[in-house]
């Protein structure tokens, strides 16, 4: 196939899709338990400093009206509001919800709005309240159509796009690499990188800056049970001989320290940003 030719948002629409069939238990699942994003919301504040270099460089003000989209448990949303008049979080998933608005109402904070719907179901006219002067997207691109996610970014943006994405395999696919051929006998497929985002970006005209930087990824667990209820949640483990598998594989691959398992490794993650014309 002639370069000129390829179609990247049909490449992306290829990948997401086959990471999600061979991705047994699903994101969906995984942040839909209310343990796993209690867990992601304190690993977030173990990595403040980032999300501080995060905010420093998102263009906001006191007036700033913010969407932001796959919000999580509130690791933007949450220091964002403190700091803008507004912040819309749009996020899916039940238990990255709960955590949200637990956060939302331990601290008081009476400017975020919640919509719980995925990305691609958001119809931006009727269920937001736009347009927002920044729309942010940090790790939550698993749409199986980019291009039209990207068009309803612009659509519900008046002025900046943020993006946040990943450049190589994550940490969690690579153990999915690793465990796919003895768990189930097939290969893992891993999902669309920054390489297909951004030639997506270019056949629409848009010509982002691009800033990549090295992210900690560190996980820990007070014992072994924990990790195993961990990992479990992000397989489907059917089998004493699959659980025999996993549990392997964590005493491989995690760590002792200070009397607890720890679970440290680099990714490597770009920041996407433009301008609307």
């Amino acid at each position: 196939m002639e370069y000129g030719k390829i179609d990247w948002n049909d490449v992306w629409n290829e990948l997401v899709p086959a990471q999600q069939m061979t991705d047994k238990a699903g994101a969906n699942s995984l942040w839909n338990k209310r343990d796993n994003a209690e867990r992601f919301w304190k690993r977030s504040q173990g990595s403040s400093e980032r999300t501080k270099m995060t905010l420093r460089e998102l263009p906001f003000w006191s007036g700033s009206r913010v969407l932001d989209i796959g919000a999580g448990p509130g690791r933007l949303a949450i220091p964002l509001a403190k700091q803008v008049e507004h912040v819309t979080a749009v996020e899916p998933a039940e238990g990255m919800k709960d955590i949200l608005m637990k956060n939302i109402s331990e601290l008081g904070i009476n400017n975020i709005s919640c919509v719980r719907k995925r990305w691609e179901d958001i119809d931006v006219d009727a269920d937001l309240k736009g347009p927002y002067d920044l729309v942010i997207a940090s790790f939550s691109l698993g749409m199986p159509d980019i291009r039209e996610a990207i068009q309803k970014m612009e659509q519900a943006s008046s002025k900046y796009i943020y993006i946040y994405w990943f450049a190589g395999t994550s940490p969690w696919e690579t153990h999915s690499v690793n465990l796919w051929p003895y768990l189930y006998g097939t290969n893992y497929t891993c999902g669309p990188k920054c390489d297909v985002l951004y030639n997506v970006l270019y056949g629409m005209g848009i010509f982002p800056d691009i800033q990549t930087f090295t992210l900690e990824y560190t996980n820990i667990f007070s014992s072994m049970d924990e990790a195993m209820d961990f990992f479990r949640s992000r397989y489907v483990i059917e089998t004493q001989e699959q659980e025999a598998i996993l549990l392997d594989y964590l005493r491989d691959v995690l760590i002792q320290e200070n009397g607890q398992l720890v679970e440290r490794s680099d990714s490597t993650r770009v920041r996407i940003c433009w301008e609307k014309n």
